[in-house]
């Protein structure tokens, strides 16, 4: 940071290289093999879903929200879904609020990732072509039911099912991740199932669509 800003003179420097995104950035190198956030701010304001974990974007992330805001007011079928055990700012202007139990959001992402499958929404060719160890992935997500994941959650069976569908069914999905993620014991693990469902999907590395660590 102090290379770019103070000697070539840019303010267009953010990683995760601070302690406070320790979880994120072992969960990408994991991911990816290096610590690299896979999409643009651009990205938002061209998806049709937004999913927001851990994140009360319209307090920490002012000026990103109100393009959000900004974008759905032009495409009003965005969709904006909040998991967050509390009812935030953010919350307040989505479709869907899942009030998740701590600790729940690995379980919830399993239970996503054994859902795509199991819809037809998986990307066979990019999952063989550009992974390794879906199946064994799949393995762990598999028994994760969405009357498991209810049960683990508390979150009420119908609202996940109408969460699952809504990602299975909408191409162009970004997930934003933040604090709620990774300040937990479970952090590393919280950002892999994300990512995870992104990479069985193919939806990265392509405009409007992503897992995005803020």
């Amino acid at each position: 940071n102090k290379l770019m800003k103070g000697f070539v003179g840019t303010a267009n420097i953010d990683t995760n290289s601070r302690l406070c995104m320790a979880s994120s950035v072992a969960g990408h190198k994991r991911a990816f093999g290096a610590d690299t956030v896979p999409g643009s701010y651009a990205d938002f304001e061209t998806a049709d879903l937004i999913v927001l974990v851990g994140s009360n974007l319209a307090w920490c992330h002012p000026v990103l929200y109100q393009r959000i805001l900004a974008a759905r007011e032009q495409r009003p079928d965005m969709r904006i879904i909040v998991i967050d055990p509390r009812r935030t700012s953010a919350a307040e202007a989505a479709d869907l609020h899942l009030a998740i139990a701590s600790d729940g959001d690995v379980a919830l992402f399993a239970g996503l990732l054994a859902h795509v499958v199991a819809a037809n929404a998986m990307d066979t060719r990019f999952v063989a072509e550009h992974t390794s160890g879906f199946d064994a992935a799949l393995a762990m997500a598999g028994p994760w039911t969405i009357s498991r994941v209810a049960h683990v959650t508390g979150l009420p069976a119908p609202e996940i099912a109408l969460f699952y569908d809504l990602f299975a069914d909408i191409e162009n999905v970004v997930t934003i991740f933040s604090q709620g993620v990774n300040q937990s014991v479970s952090g590393t693990d919280k950002a892999n199932a994300i990512i995870n469902c992104h990479l069985a999907t193919g939806r990265i590395g392509r405009p409007g669509m992503g897992p995005f660590s803020i």
